[in-house]
Formats: structure tokens, sequence, C-alpha cells
């Protein structure tokens, strides 16, 4: 899969402009944390990413929805995926953000530079990164995403709001 990256900030493009998958074989591609954060004891929160992204088939022809989860080191931390798998649409094209729950007593500060999270093509095929400066298509469903065709959406739980882009 390919993957078109575009970074909302400096920090971002700093992050991704030289990476890849670790591993021959890797599936899964590492997302960087990008600003410290606070993720109080039993809160849900959502941790901004950085990027924009959209993806493709390797010849470049096709969009293809890919899937955001936990890597597996995310269970040497108190914070969980709060939606299991992040399922992003082939025309999402909003910033990228891990909804996460501390599932503890106690406050957890992820940090920049940090890994807790990766990209995954359906398939599991390698994911081939290219940095832009825009992404090249409009879609339909263009920013709209958690949630966005389901009406529960207008009154969220107070622990877990959207926060203001």
């Amino acid at each position: 899969m390919k993957l078109s990256l575009l970074p909302l900030n400096p920090i971002s493009e700093e992050l991704y402009r030289n990476h890849k998958t670790f591993h021959d074989g890797d599936s899964g591609l590492d997302l960087f944390i990008i600003e410290d954060q606070m993720i109080k004891a039993g809160e849900t929160a959502f941790i901004k990413l950085g990027f924009k992204a959209a993806a493709y088939s390797i010849d470049g022809d096709k969009p293809l929805s890919y899937l955001l989860i936990p890597r597996s080191s995310i269970c040497k931390s108190p914070l969980r995926l709060s939606n299991s798998v992040g399922l992003i649409d082939a025309g999402y094209r909003g910033e990228i953000m891990a909804p996460v729950d501390n599932i503890k007593n106690f406050d957890f500060e992820v940090k920049k530079g940090e890994r807790y999270f990766q990209l995954v093509a359906f398939n599991g095929e390698k994911i081939t990164l290219n940095v832009v400066d825009e992404l090249d298509e409009k879609t339909s469903r263009g920013e709209s995403g958690f949630g966005s065709t389901n009406k529960l959406d207008d009154n969220p739980s107070p622990s877990c709001k959207m926060p203001k882009l």
C-alpha cells in the first residue's frame, strides 16, 4: 500500500520525513506522538498524530481504506485504543487521531517521539510512505470522522468530546 502523508506542523515533518518500517516483513508503520500530552486517570482523550493521509494500491490507481491499531508495546502503558481498531475510510482526509482510554487510577503522559500506534493495510502488505506537501484529491467524506454518519455524535459523552481543529 502507498501512503501519502501530509504533515500538519514542523514536528511531524521532521519525524516522518525519512520514516519507514523498521524490519523487512513488517506490516505496521509506527506512528509518532508529536507533542507531550497528559491523559488523566480514567479519562478518554484524543491524541492528535499531526498528519493527514491518503492510501492507495501499490500501482496508485485505487484509493484504499486502512487500519489504525495499537502496537503490542502499548500493554506497558495504562492506555487502550478506545475503539479497539480504527478504520480509516479511503475518502477520509482529516487529521489522524487516536482516541484512548486511560484505564488506570493514575495520570499518564505520552511524550513526543514515542510510538503507541501503527497503520496497517487490510491485507498486511508493507506500507510505502511518501511525505507530501498536499493531498492530491478532494473526497465526498473530506474531514468528517469518528462516527460522522451517526446521530449520537450530537451529544457525545462529556469525557469524549472531539477536539477543536
